[in-house]
């Protein structure tokens, strides 16, 4: 099932994409209820797929840290309404500029979930989350980022 923007919205944390030593993270703050992870079937990041063994996840306030290939039915990792999850993936850092991140989750009683999001790294010039589009579950880019892609298309190097 797609989930639909405004839901969107309400689970991605606007502004958490950040580069990391090893790669990059998200953030999601599940604000709607209690549900039980079994999968984490794909991350692609500007259509480029992502290794789920390089996938983990960790509950704020917790020292617990989950690879994305070990959830399944039977190792089910559970979350409650109010608690914040860091996904940290292992690949290059991200370049300046938006990003399209297709998240695909399998929550017990909702089933497949896939979630869009464009949206820049924190600390590019623009410095500001991008904004959701209501009608097909993706943010879109800002004046400023648009500015920016095409300076970066152009050879400028702002």
């Amino acid at each position: 099932m797609r989930v639909p923007a405004f839901l969107v919205r309400r689970f991605y944390v606007p502004g958490s994409l950040r580069n990391t030593p090893t790669g990059f993270q998200i953030q999601a703050h599940n604000e709607m209820g209690d549900g039980t992870l079994v999968g984490v079937t794909r991350i692609t990041v500007d259509g480029l797929a992502m290794d789920p063994a390089g996938i983990t996840a960790e509950l704020e306030g917790t020292d617990e840290v989950v690879r994305a290939s070990g959830i399944s039915r039977v190792s089910s990792v559970p979350f409650k309404r109010g608690e914040r999850v860091t996904l940290h993936v292992i690949s290059q850092p991200l370049t300046p500029g938006p990003h399209q991140l297709e998240v695909e989750l399998v929550e017990l009683n909702l089933g497949v979930l896939q979630l869009g999001i464009l949206e820049s790294v924190a600390g590019d010039a623009a410095g500001q989350p991008d904004r959701e589009d209501a009608a097909d579950g993706h943010s879109q880019p800002d004046a400023a980022d648009a500015a920016d892609a095409a300076d970066q298309a152009d050879g400028d190097p702002r």
